[in-house]
């Protein structure tokens, strides 16, 4: 079986699955085509494998950026890669704002407001990042990360007012949603603080 047919499982692998009519990439396909060694580079791939196939379960067409801005990004990070011309289609069909996508702009934009800089690499990382929270792992494995300071690093280095806020070390996916719940007033905690919370492993447990 050729490595194209071969997409991210959730435990971490690589599970082989059909291809979708649109003739869906996996991220050894991308990786074929991309400027080896970068480690962001890699994670594009994973994330983009991952939820910019129409079959996928959580389809994030062009990553939420346009169809513009994600030529550019596969130009400039896969330059040896011509996108199917079925599977680039789809890059162009609407995010639909439901489930676990009902967050996707509020996450986006809260990442957008502590980067680094404004400029349109920052941008891309808000998009990968916010992607790859629709995952169901720990984000440091949706964004195909070796590991948990991997992703420190990342958010630190793109989003670092962000990051210093997450200074009890919560997990990443439960520190930015609970960034946008006392954004909107929303206190869902009942405990009156972290540390006596009977949840407490549920937001600041080991991320193996």
């Amino acid at each position: 079986m050729s490595q194209e047919m071969l997409h991210p499982r959730r435990d971490g692998g690589l599970v082989a699955r059909p291809p979708h009519a649109a003739e869906s990439i996996g991220v050894w396909h991308l990786l074929g085509h991309s400027v080896k060694g970068d480690v962001l580079v890699e994670s594009f791939a994973w994330v983009i494998s991952a939820h910019c196939n129409p079959d996928c379960e959580i389809f994030v067409p062009a990553l939420g950026m346009g169809t513009e801005t994600f030529g550019s990004l596969l130009a400039e990070h896969f330059p040896h890669f011509s996108p199917p011309p079925a599977w680039l289609a789809t890059q162009g069909l609407p995010l639909q704002r439901t489930g676990a996508l009902e967050e996707f702009d509020d996450l986006l934009q809260l990442l957008l407001e502590h980067a680094a800089a404004d400029d349109e690499h920052h941008r891309r990382v808000a998009h990968l990042v916010a992607t790859a929270c629709m995952g169901h792992d720990h984000l440091w494995q949706d964004l195909g990360l070796p590991n948990r300071n991997a992703l420190s690093t990342l958010l630190s280095d793109h989003f670092p007012t962000l990051a210093a806020k997450n200074s009890g070390d919560m997990k990443w996916k439960k520190f930015f949603y609970k960034q946008l719940c006392e954004q909107a007033e929303i206190f869902i905690c009942k405990s009156p603080s972290c540390g006596v919370c009977c949840d407490y492993d549920k937001c600041f447990g080991p991320e193996d």
